[in-house]
């Protein structure tokens, strides 16, 4: 058993170990939330000693925020999946909380983790994650406000958007609208015209589909 273990430990050199621990911590935040997370339970899922992990990350909040990163990544990947099939700069925005509703209910636990209190505060890769994603949307943003309402409203309207976006999530993830895994795409459908109404709502008329 120790020679197994030895062979396993070996297998994370030269930087494996980090994202090994990633997706332990990913995995055990889906099972039991933030606050059932622990370093040492991630050292034992990728069989290394309970002091390995601090190697890469300072502490348990570094790993839990390396995760959360991932995760507004893969969240990105998403969003710019739907995007791209949007005839629009109304519906690349509109698509942003149905997005948002798909990707909560493959990643349930993650979500938890990518708004969990104090992790954007203290490290800068993932405030900086947030800023790249507005930054994604703001083009589209600019395109949807009336000409001279300027970047005060583009960001007014993308802060909507993602209150909005959040509040079905968190409805869908208690459960609210029933399993999540059987309701996330009707879900996902209403949140989408919600945001259809809030874009009309802030921006120009949405052209009329020919």
């Amino acid at each position: 058993m120790a020679r197994s273990g030895g062979r396993e430990r070996g297998a994370y050199h030269h930087g494996d170990l980090a994202a090994a621990l990633v997706r332990a911590t990913l995995e055990i935040v889906d099972e039991v939330g933030v606050r059932g997370f622990s370093v040492a339970e991630a050292a034992r899922r990728t069989r290394v000693s309970p002091g390995a992990p601090y190697r890469h990350f300072a502490d348990r909040d570094a790993l839990l925020a390396a995760a959360a990163l991932e995760v507004s990544h893969r969240l990105q990947a998403i969003h710019l999946q739907a995007m791209a099939t949007a005839s629009s700069p109304h519906e690349r925005l509109a698509m942003v909380a149905g997005s948002y509703v798909r990707a909560a209910a493959v990643h349930r636990g993650a979500f938890e983790l990518l708004f969990a209190p104090g992790l954007r505060a203290h490290h800068l890769e993932l405030r900086n994650s947030t800023r790249e994603f507005i930054d994604l949307l703001l083009p589209s943003a600019f395109e949807v406000v009336p000409p001279g309402q300027g970047a005060k409203t583009a960001v007014e309207l993308l802060e909507a958007l993602s209150v909005m976006a959040r509040g079905y999530v968190a409805l869908l993830l208690d459960g609210m609208f029933g399993d999540p895994s059987a309701v996330a795409a009707d879900v996902a459908a209403r949140a989408t015209r919600a945001g259809r109404a809030l874009v009309d709502g802030y921006g120009l008329e949405a052209p009329t589909p020919s």
